[in-house]
């Protein structure tokens, strides 16, 4: 069995609204799931996902709702061996401070 060709993030805990800019040394398929959709991820099996193709840092994905999430930055298909990944959590709180402070 071969080594699976992705790095793994996990919060037990984001709220919805929370955005998670995702800086990358190259091209990765960004890819945020419950546990549920995370463990048939793991086991080959189908599921659903947020998140994308990302050609560009920072790459940025909403969490949709609130809970725990797990990110794949997946390297499968793309013929890149390894990529340097960095994950910066923005909570709703401050996006929405931000708004706010500059009217």
């Amino acid at each position: 069995m071969t080594e699976p060709n992705f790095a793994e993030y996990y919060w037990e805990f984001l709220e919805r609204g929370t955005i998670l800019a995702v800086t990358l040394s190259g091209p990765a398929n960004l890819r945020l799931m419950d546990p549920e959709n995370f463990a048939a991820f793991q086991d080959g099996e189908k599921f659903e996902a947020y998140g994308g193709l990302a050609r560009r840092a920072p790459y940025r994905i909403k969490v949709p709702k609130s809970g725990p999430w797990f990110l794949a930055i997946d390297l499968a298909g793309l013929g890149v061996r390894r990529v340097r990944h960095e994950v910066s959590v923005v909570p709703p709180q401050k996006l929405e401070s931000r708004r706010t402070s500059r009217n």
